[in-house]
């Protein structure tokens, strides 16, 4: 460079603590926002009134099943406590938390730092990876008075089987990844939060639609599948399916990796719809492999989502296909319950299951009923064939066994001899009434506080603001 020739240089970033220091600006920005503590409380207080409702109502049943013992074995806490006391989450992620989520990326767009934050060394893929792990911190924060209502049940005397709450700890987890995730996404291809809102909750309200979908037959059953609903409530139960767990992970990566393609203003439209198309591929084949290759785990105590073991290794031995045909309708409540029972657990033990619903024309009310073959299930395996009219589980494996010529050895299944427990949970209301209320309050106005007393020089801290002005060039960033 000859003397005299100026040219423009910006310092070298340090990037030993660009990321620690990003994530601790992420935490703050979502930390000071009234609306983390509003649903923290708001939280509380459904958790509160979940879990005491709960109790109550197990403590009823249980008074009756210590009477007659044989109703014992249809006493689950997790079905009938903690499952109840996390629907709570399930609303508070389908309804408070995108607005949350959004924030993660709407604010800084709407502020304009959007454009000053990609010129920091981390690049946006790591940016928007620092957002989630801090929306995750939150969702651990959140967990508290869930956690809390566990606890207050072993102090009641109450039982705990860990796998099926690791499943349902995990469900929900991989529910509220998805959900943040879309909020990104609906805050990235958005120029406004009410605008990024409207989108989050519609998509989110479409998965619902799928729950509707799930009642019928053919491809709209099929559809059914996808429904976040559908996928929560196996984790919840205890059934956990790599179909599942694939499928959840590959929507948040989707819709995570989305973001990243649209946050950057500065690349070409072209080039964001090519990669937004390579993801998309990417995501369906790893869907797609969670589907064609699925491994399922029943972690629930009293193996509600299996056979005994004699009668599985039987199944397991089917090498033809078995075909069920069944003559009910779509909104025949036997029907549902096949498919949630019966049918579900022969589709994850026979390898060549086929079910067919036969379409039924109606065309008068109670229709279906004058039909002789309504309510029949029609049974083929190879060149043999067999019905009936009864759904009850233990006929329709006799028939099945009979048609393939196997005779499986008598064993009863495990007994599952309940836990019942009469129990008042009524002095515990103060906690989720009075003071994890109280503690999320104080929390919301100490994050408040907090930025105020930095900026004033009475506590120390560094944001990723103070380390863009040190880098600013001196000189007019000239040499």
């Amino acid at each position: 460079m000859t003397p005299g020739s100026k040219r423009c240089i910006l310092p070298s970033p340090d990037r030993s603590g660009t990321g620690f220091l990003f994530l601790a600006q992420e935490l703050r920005g979502l930390l000071s926002a009234p609306a983390l503590w509003t649903m923290l409380i708001v939280l509380s207080l459904l958790v509160g009134y979940s879990f005491l409702q709960a109790v109550d109502l197990y403590a009823q049943a249980s008074r009756t099943a210590l009477n007659y013992p044989e109703l014992a074995a249809g006493m689950d806490p997790l079905t009938g406590v903690f499952i109840p006391t996390f629907g709570a989450y399930y609303l508070s992620q389908t309804l408070l938390l995108p607005f949350l989520a959004i924030r993660l990326v709407g604010l800084d767009k709407q502020s304009g730092a959007l454009r000053l934050l990609l010129q920091l060394p981390p690049p946006p893929l790591v940016q928007c990876g620092l957002k989630l792990a801090a929306m995750g911190l939150i969702w651990l924060l959140a967990l508290v008075p869930g956690l809390s209502a566990l606890l207050i049940w072993i102090l009641l005397g109450g039982h705990v089987y860990w796998p099926p709450i690791g499943s349902l700890l995990l469900g929900h987890g991989l529910y509220g990844l998805v959900i943040v995730t879309i909020g990104m996404v609906a805050a990235t291809l958005t120029d406004s939060l009410p605008t990024a809102a409207m989108v989050c909750l519609a998509v989110t309200l479409g998965f619902w639609v799928l729950d509707f979908a799930a009642a019928g037959q053919g491809f709209l059953a099929r559809l059914g599948h996808w429904s976040l609903t559908g996928m929560l409530h196996r984790l919840e139960t205890g059934l956990v399916s790599s179909g599942d767990i694939v499928s959840l992970l590959a929507l948040a990566l989707f819709f995570f990796l989305l973001t990243v393609t649209w946050i950057h203003p500065g690349r070409p439209l072209r080039q964001r719809m090519v990669w937004s198309l390579a993801w998309f591929l990417v995501c369906g084949l790893a869907l797609t492999a969670g589907l064609v290759f699925p491994r399922h785990a029943d972690l629930s105590e009293n193996r509600v989502h299996s056979f005994r073991p004699a009668v599985t290794r039987a199944l397991a031995r089917l090498d033809k296909p078995l075909v069920l045909t069944v003559h009910l309708g779509p909104g025949d409540s036997r029907l549902r319950d096949m498919r949630q029972g019966i049918l579900a657990r022969l589709g994850r033990s026979v390898k060549r299951l086929v079910v067919r619903y036969p379409e039924r024309k109606a065309t008068a009310l109670f229709a279906d009923s004058q039909d002789d073959s309504y309510g029949l299930i029609e049974y083929s395996y190879g060149h043999r064939h067999d019905q009936s009219y009864s759904n009850s589980p233990e006929e329709m494996l006799a028939i099945i066994f009979s048609l393939a010529g196997i005779r499986v050895a008598p064993g009863a299944k495990p007994e599952y001899r309940g836990y019942p427990l009469v129990a008042d949970p009524g002095r515990y209301w103060w906690w989720f009434y009075l003071v994890c209320p109280a503690v999320f309050l104080a929390g919301g106005l100490l994050a408040r506080w907090w930025p105020q007393a930095v900026a004033r020089g009475h506590v120390p801290g560094k944001t990723v603001d103070d380390s863009l002005e040190q880098r600013k060039p001196t000189n007019g960033g000239l040499s």
